[in-house]
């Protein structure tokens, strides 16, 4: 019934838990009434204040029916190896420095963009906005290989920005 959580690893096991308590119209209380555990053990699970035993997600699946072994268990060790994979992945960086921080304006900062998932992202981003400097520092930090790449699976029907692309593209040889 919960399985799609499963595959979910970006969500956090407590976020899981309180969206599953809220479809079986629970409350924090109530569960914790069931498992015979103080409902501040339930709030501390949710905001992750506290983790997850393998005995305490089998009392939950039992409570709340779930059958599989370990959901929520597994569910924190999936968001923790995210969490730690995303973490390795922020450590590379192009030089910040001859990025704008305008040039990705949706973000909050440049810190928050990972610059490994979303490669594709940034490079169309640089090619459609960019100036000089921006879109040599990304040719340097991705190489020329993928950066052509990237732009070579950007579909012909997605016009926005398109002149703007390619005349950057023409300019880097790209």
């Amino acid at each position: 019934m919960y399985e799609q959580y499963l595959s979910m690893p970006a969500v956090p096991a407590g976020a899981i838990l309180k969206r599953i308590l809220q479809k079986e119209h629970l409350s924090q209380k109530e569960i914790a009434e069931k498992l015979a555990i103080y409902p501040q053990r339930i709030n501390d699970l949710i905001s992750g204040k506290q983790r997850f035993t393998i005995e305490l997600s089998f009392r939950l699946e039992k409570a709340l029916s779930i059958p599989t072994l370990g959901y929520f268990y597994r569910i924190q060790a999936n968001h923790e190896i995210y969490r730690h994979q995303d973490e390795q992945e922020r450590k590379y960086t192009p030089d910040l420095s001859k990025i704008n921080k305008t040039l990705f304006w949706e973000t909050p900062s440049l810190d928050a963009i990972n610059w490994q998932k979303n490669g594709n992202w940034v490079i169309q981003r640089t090619f459609e906005y960019g100036d000089q400097q921006e879109i040599e520092e990304i040719i340097r930090y991705y190489g020329h290989e993928k950066v052509s790449e990237v732009l070579n699976a950007i579909p012909v029907t997605d016009t926005w920005k398109m002149k703007d692309r390619n005349k950057n593209r023409k300019i880097f040889g790209v």
